[in-house]
């Protein structure tokens, strides 16, 4: 099968619905160069015949031809063509429609965040790639889930991550927040084991810097040794009030996209920020939380014009400890949709980047008119329309 993977159709096919008044013998007696003039056809399919006499419509007989070439440009060539043909009422190319993916895993029917941002459609095109690394500021993540444990970054001495608390190389996670988090980017899809992440194919790396809160400098140090480890993508489902300049410091100095949960106070950022999600550096994503009803959940923060975009964030279930799964609410349930989405496209277009996956993250969310002086972009995560915006702007 030649197809054309960004545009989901196949290459040298074209599919034609020819009038009434069209007859077969038209092909034998004028033969097919001269009845389709200009098109360089090797065969013909006939793919459908009308039974009955539809007075509404011109259309006959349905035929299939196959073009000599396969080539993208004289495919779309040869469709212009045809439809100038007097005998032709639609030309159209062989589109190949998407399978809604849904992995075996047995939890998947209680994520109902997966299917209202269209995740499962985006799997037809990629369930992420272990080259890409995330980096999971937080708690830590339990080594040991088996929904998580084979998808953990390894780096020499660094395995899984490291622990920027206690300054050693075991990032362990005694909350249960931060495997939380983990889970929703990259829990192993597609396993029949519990639930499958936004990312099924991604790496992992566990940087712990905080249990029930987070240590500053921790994260600070965490920020520069992601980007010594050329660690592009960070997920950060943490904030307060307090301003720090040398944590904004080191974020505009990151060299990669930063994802931030905007905060749980039902408050307005604009007004009264949450940091770091409304520091206004180029390279973070502020997310707020929504609802099974595309409404905005009612303890989110939120921001016209420090708080981008929202995602799934409540009653999110996912991987917790001892190998266990939760439900949780929070806009730090919110940020790893996000941050999985983006290592998703990351996966599938890893020339992108950190400025082109962001702008293409926020313009293909989904808007809603009672968001639009709620959120910057004025709706939610829509992972499908991402990878569709991406092959329109990138694809050859």
């Amino acid at each position: 099968m030649n197809t054309d993977s960004n545009n989901n159709f196949e290459l040298g096919k074209i599919i034609v619905a020819l009038t009434k008044n069209f007859n077969k013998s038209n092909l034998f007696s004028y033969g097919i160069k001269h009845t389709f003039l200009g098109v360089d056809i090797e065969k013909i399919e006939y793919l459908f015949r009308p039974i009955k006499i539809d007075t509404n419509s011109n259309i006959g007989d349905i035929i299939l031809i196959y073009l000599k070439s396969k080539d993208k440009l004289k495919t779309i060539s040869a469709i212009n063509k045809l439809k100038r043909n007097p005998y032709v009422v639609y030309a159209e190319l062989d589109y190949l429609y998407e399978l809604d993916i849904i992995p075996n895993d047995p939890d998947f029917k209680y994520l109902w965040g997966m299917p209202n941002i269209n995740t499962p459609y985006a799997w037809n095109y990629t369930t992420g790639n272990y080259q890409v690394v995330v980096g999971v500021l937080d708690s830590g993540i339990d080594a040991e889930h088996p929904d998580l444990k084979d998808n953990l970054w390894s780096n020499g001495p660094f395995f899984n991550g490291w622990n920027f608390i206690d300054n050693n190389s075991y990032p362990v996670d005694v909350t249960g927040h931060g495997t939380h988090v983990a889970g929703t980017i990259g829990a192993i899809g597609n396993n029949s084991i519990g639930i499958t992440g936004v990312c099924w194919n991604v790496q992992l790396a566990s940087f712990k810097i905080g249990d029930n809160r987070i240590d500053l400098a921790a994260a600070i140090s965490a920020i520069y040794f992601a980007n010594i480890m050329n660690i592009k993508i960070l997920n950060n489902s943490w904030g307060g009030r307090i301003y720090s300049p040398i944590l904004k410091y080191a974020i505009e100095h990151y060299d990669g996209l930063f994802i931030a949960s905007a905060g749980n106070s039902s408050s307005n950022n604009d007004l009264i920020p949450s940091y770091p999600a409304s520091y206004n550096s180029e390279n973070i994503i502020s997310v707020a939380a929504s609802t099974p009803e595309n409404t905005l959940s009612s303890f989110s923060n939120y921001g016209v014009k420090s708080v981008d975009i929202a995602a799934p964030g409540t009653s999110i279930l996912s991987t917790s400890l001892k190998g266990e799964y939760s439900y949780k609410n929070g806009t730090s349930m919110a940020a790893p949709h996000v941050t999985g989405a983006a290592a998703l496209l990351k996966s599938y277009m890893p020339f992108l980047t950190i400025f082109e996956i962001k702008n293409i993250i926020l313009l293909s969310s989904t808007r809603y008119l009672w968001l639009a002086d709620k959120l910057l972009m004025g709706g939610i995560l829509n992972v499908n329309d991402m990878i569709k915006l991406a092959n329109f702007l990138f694809s050859s």
